[in-house]
């Protein structure tokens, strides 16, 4: 089963629900894993305009949203939202993880965005793996890491799953931020070992500079029938 899945950083959508549509075509992507998704009235805007339903980690007093946009018709089985461990004044993160399952097949899809701190981003990236390692079966997370791939979480997660830009083919060297003349790549498409990753870039053009302040990542996948 071949997928085509984005990692997006919405910067809950201020820049305006139709700016990020434009990245997003009907009939063009299958999965979206979204960080920063805003009000839920803003997420269903979104999915609604792109012919696509969503889950997400909206819940009482969260702040740092997460959500999982998958292609209309397909099933959402069991849905996990979990809060990353935080201290002191920092925003609690998170990440919302999904099993979606087609007419063949079934992949567990994550939307996950670390913190801010490098210490707090290793202990992360150290709860968010722990939590993948107990998952059967093809996984995809999309993450905005805060960091590039040399510094400390990102290198953690690249031992344990595969980073799509790294393993797949595509243009350029995947920054992703700030926007409108990227130079740093903090955001990722990881798989773990079931997934064949295609090909994996970062939109070019206006509308990748002004639908957020991070652009997208896109990773074309192919995941087992059974």
């Amino acid at each position: 089963m071949e997928l085509r899945v984005a990692t997006f950083n919405a910067h809950g959508f201020r820049e305006g629900v139709t700016a990020a549509t434009e990245l997003f075509g009907p009939q063009t992507i299958d999965l979206v894993l979204v960080q920063e998704c805003g009000s839920k009235l803003r997420l269903r805007r979104f999915a609604a305009a792109i012919g696509m339903e969503f889950v997400s980690s909206h819940r009482l007093f969260s702040w740092v949203r997460n959500a999982v946009v998958y292609r209309a018709g397909w099933r959402p089985g069991q849905v996990r939202v979990r809060t990353l461990s935080h201290q002191n004044e920092s925003l609690p993160r998170g990440f919302v993880a999904a099993r979606i399952r087609g007419p063949h097949w079934a992949v567990t899809a994550v939307s996950a965005h670390l913190g801010l701190v490098d210490a707090e981003r290793v202990r992360h990236a150290g709860e968010l793996t722990d939590f993948l390692a107990g998952v059967d079966g093809p996984v995809v997370v999309g993450v905005d890491l805060n960091e590039g791939p040399d510094a400390r979480a990102a290198r953690w997660m690249s031992e344990r799953l595969y980073d799509a830009h790294v393993h797949g083919d595509g243009p350029g060297g995947g920054e992703t931020f700030p926007a409108q003349d990227p130079t740093a790549r903090i955001d990722y498409v990881f798989v773990n070992s079931s997934v064949t990753v295609r090909r994996c870039w970062v939109p070019q053009g206006e509308e990748a500079e002004y639908a957020s302040d991070h652009r997208p990542v896109f990773a074309e996948l192919v995941i087992p029938e059974g």
